[in-house]
């Protein structure tokens, strides 16, 4: 935790000088201020008893190339705008060091909370220090979709174990039996849950988990070389489960390059609901996630941080729903 003393040190003025910085007071050199805002900012230092709120609030997505994290912003900007807030919208481009570089920015703005969308903290493998650094100094934030729990930092998302369980039961009721999984990068939390509701969901209907699991990146062509895999293998599924929609529109490509026809000899179940499930051929089955309802809790909750940033202020999750559409179909026998 970051104290007004180490913001001091890093600056090389005295604790006197950067208190009158934080507290806005006159009488200090322009080039001793930045020094003092500067240390503050690469510190992610938060005075105690903030400056008066400025109506300003931080959305940081990971990028804007899969449309469900432009959907989920675009939908907190509307309840923002609706509640009084200007957002400033950050992408990451799913990078620690430039979710931190944002953070930087938004303090320096004096924004008055930040919401953090499928943030670093869902990427298992990466360094998550400066979120404890935030919590610890006072900043107001909200997680959506992939917090941990060992912050004490309110979270609203979709449930990714119910969606994994959801999915494959959806395709265990249609008949089949090898259910593939064409999942994202396995160092991803959202990965790793709905893994854990594709086991439950088998184990319940006396099937064991095999080794139909193929990880590529969160984007159509990684949906395209995780079926590859799976198609090369000594068995082979007839439906699969994908970790995201643009996934499953890369499967639909690579069954339709492999001369497979879906859902006649593959079925396939996407998860986010965005638009483009609506337009691919067939039109895909997806497991949507409720994007309006957590744009709404999230923003509220963010609400609640800055009028009162003592409230405990519970997670909220919420189930996604099953769109049952073209890609699937029971097996032919």
């Amino acid at each position: 935790m970051a104290s007004l003393r180490d913001v001091a040190q890093q600056a090389g003025v005295s604790v006197a000088t950067a208190s009158r910085v934080v507290t806005g007071f006159d009488g200090v050199r322009s080039e001793t201020r930045d020094r003092v805002e500067r240390a503050m900012r690469e510190l992610l230092y938060v005075p105690p008893g903030r400056r008066p709120a400025t109506g300003m609030i931080g959305l940081l997505l990971p990028d804007f190339e899969n449309p469900i994290f432009p959907e989920l912003a675009q939908a907190m900007e509307r309840r923002a705008t609706e509640a009084g807030f200007a957002s400033i919208l950050c992408s990451t481009t799913a990078a620690a060091f430039r979710e931190v570089d944002y953070v930087h920015m938004l303090l320096d703005r004096q924004v008055d909370g930040m919401i953090f969308i499928s943030c670093e903290m869902t990427n298992m493998s990466g360094e998550h220090d400066h979120y404890a650094r935030l919590v610890d100094e006072g900043a107001r934030m909200v997680f959506v979709n992939g917090a941990l729990n060992n912050l004490n930092v309110p979270s609203v998302g979709v449930d990714e174990v119910f969606a994994g369980e959801c999915a494959t039961q959806h395709l265990l009721d249609l008949g089949h039996r090898r259910i593939g999984y064409v999942a994202g990068p396995s160092f991803y939390l959202p990965t790793q849950q709905k893994a854990a509701g594709r086991e439950r969901a088998l184990r319940a209907a006396g099937e064991e988990p095999d080794g139909l699991v193929s990880h590529g990146e969160f984007s159509v062509e990684g949906g395209r070389v995780a079926l590859r895999k799976l198609l090369n293998g000594a068995s082979t599924p007839t439906g699969v489960i994908c970790s995201s929609d643009l996934m499953a529109i890369g499967v639909l490509q690579e069954a339709s390059a492999q001369g497979l026809r879906v859902p006649e000899d593959l079925s396939v179940v996407g998860f986010d609901g965005i638009d483009a499930a609506e337009w691919t051929s067939p039109r895909l089955t997806t497991v949507e996630q409720p994007i309006e309802e957590i744009a709404d809790v999230a923003v509220d909750m963010l609400r609640t941080l800055i009028a009162d940033p003592q409230k405990p202020l519970p997670d909220s999750s919420f189930r996604p729903r099953l769109s049952v559409r073209e890609s699937t179909a029971p097996p032919q026998t």
